[in-house]
């Protein structure tokens, strides 16, 4: 069996998830891990067990024993941390989103496909059995034919001082963190992406977004539609809507390891499907797997998927006013 050796760069909360996720892996595990701050990165190697630490993200990328990168920083370092990863030969998964706007994944892409890498990005609830299971059965017309789905998710974040979603130097706000579940995994189960969104929302006083409030209509006449918001505590649920039936994803919706199918306002069907650790690990799994068979991204989470998603947030963003500095989103 080939193995794996997965070097980490930004030993924070979302790298925890991810630590504990690769641990019981039989084909990866994380050698080395990369922080500015040499504390957090030998704190983060010791809770581990992993051998190699660096405080410079270079002298981790020359490292010959490094085959997979996870990137786990906040947005606005996404796309040139990926970009410098693929340009030391190095496959990357990326925590999503995967950059800023859709032009950097656009050019990452590129890079990637010239490189032969693999680039994922890191959207774990495109990876869960359970939504893929629920897709087969969508498709095999359990609820009758799909009209529109709804979902909300929302946290009252600005009650966190130091949330890095409350400042647009790090390409915060609600959309990017928490809306784009919302999409992605409508686009997953339409098997379609929108043609026509429209928008409103709220800005904070530092020019994020604090509430969206989004339509999507696509090209095979359903629709979608969501409310993200970091100042606000929602139900985090998202419906189905068909003609026969409805299907109730509970929260958290993202963290999709249960549907229940409705028809006729009678539960007929629940599929459960319990992560092993934690949901990280189907998305590393799967990362692994894809470089062994040559490929440079997962189907479930397809390069045009990531491209279409960030299309979509870009044109949301447009409507709303959201203008990050111009730092973070150049090429």
């Amino acid at each position: 069996m080939q193995s794996f050796n997965w070097g980490v760069i930004g030993p924070g909360n979302i790298a925890n998830t991810f630590a504990k996720a690769i641990a019981p892996s039989k084909k990866g595990k994380i050698l080395a891990v990369a922080s500015r701050s040499k504390e957090r990165a030998s704190e983060f190697a010791e809770t581990y067990h992993i051998e190699k630490t660096y405080s410079d993200y270079g002298q981790m990328l020359a490292d010959p024993e490094i085959d997979i990168i996870y990137i786990a920083t906040p947005h606005n370092f996404h796309y040139q941390q990926a970009k410098m990863c693929l340009q030391a030969g190095k496959h990357v998964l990326v925590e999503k989103p995967c950059t800023v706007n859709a032009e950097q994944m656009k050019v990452l892409v590129e890079l990637a496909q010239s490189k032969n890498l693999l680039l994922q990005e890191a959207l774990w609830s495109r990876f869960m059995p359970c939504l893929s299971q629920l897709r087969q059965l969508l498709n095999e017309g359990i609820i009758g034919d799909i009209q529109y789905i709804q979902s909300e998710i929302g946290f009252a974040f600005q009650k966190r001082q130091k949330s890095r979603l409350l400042k647009a130097e790090l390409a915060g706000g609600s959309l990017l963190d928490l809306g784009i579940y919302s999409i992605t995994v409508s686009q997953f189960l339409l098997d379609e992406h929108p043609d026509i969104v429209t928008a409103m929302g709220q800005l904070t006083d530092q020019q994020v977004d604090g509430h969206v409030f989004a339509n999507m209509h696509y090209p095979s006449g359903r629709f979608a539609q969501f409310t993200c918001s970091m100042l606000a505590q929602t139900s985090n649920t998202m419906r189905i809507v068909g003609t026969d039936g409805y299907v109730n994803l509970p929260a958290c919706f993202w963290d999709t390891d249960k549907a229940e199918v409705f028809r006729d306002n009678s539960l007929i069907q629940t599929i459960d499907i319990p992560h092993p650790v934690n949901g990280f690990e189907y998305q590393i799994e799967a990362s692994m797997d894809c470089i062994q068979q040559n490929r440079l991204y997962s189907e479930v989470m397809s390069h045009r998927d990531s491209v279409t998603v960030l299309e979509v947030m870009d044109d949301i963003r447009q409507q709303i006013g959201v203008q990050f500095p111009q730092e973070i989103e150049a090429l």
